[in-house]
């Protein structure tokens, strides 16, 4: 019985990363909201540097890869983000994103390995910028709300900032992370 289970949990991922790679190739379905294009800028392979600091004030800094893709048949985008933490060990986690015609904005969610819990995002283009505000959570210095910001946004490279916000968004800590993103691949 294991054995079966093993195996059709194998052909299952299998026929699953079949499908996303398919659906990866589709580009935005024409049938999506049009908006639903605003964050394609982060459909490909890119190299990121990274610059975070931890609630003690510690400057820790890095290298990863983020991997956008078209997903759910053009109606969304999963972005797979691969670092090294700053004890050494691999660090992962993953983004779903699609746009609400409901609420007008874009409903984010992301899942990294460390706490398994998701944490919700929304966001919206402002100008030439797509600010993502939520994220919710806790840190040695309490509560926070988290506003990331992507700018400088061009076909080969983009920016990224966060904000962090301990009065629910009536002030910020501006700059408590920051990545460069370069194009590796479409």
């Amino acid at each position: 019985m294991k054995m079966r289970t093993t195996i059709s949990l194998f052909f299952g991922v299998l026929l699953l990363l079949f499908v996303s790679s398919a659906m990866a190739r589709n580009g935005l379905n024409p049938d999506a909201p049009p908006e639903t294009g605003q964050f394609s800028f982060i459909i490909g392979t890119w190299h990121c540097k990274t610059r975070f600091m931890t609630p003690d004030g510690t400057i820790s800094e890095g290298e990863a890869t983020w991997i956008g893709q078209w997903a759910l048949d053009g109606w969304a985008i999963k972005d797979d983000w691969f670092s090294t933490g700053p004890d050494g060990k691999p660090f992962q986690g993953f983004n779903i994103r699609s746009f609400n015609p409901k609420t007008r904005k874009w409903d984010n969610r992301w899942l990294p390995q460390v706490t398994l819990q998701w944490r919700y995002y929304e966001s919206e283009m402002v100008g030439d910028t797509m600010v993502m505000t939520g994220g919710a959570g806790k840190d040695a210095n309490g509560a926070f709300t988290d506003r990331i910001t992507f700018y400088n946004i061009s076909e080969n490279s983009w920016s990224w900032r966060k904000d962090r916000s301990y009065d629910g968004g009536k002030t910020w800590n501006e700059g408590v992370g920051f990545i460069e993103a370069t194009r590796v691949e479409p």
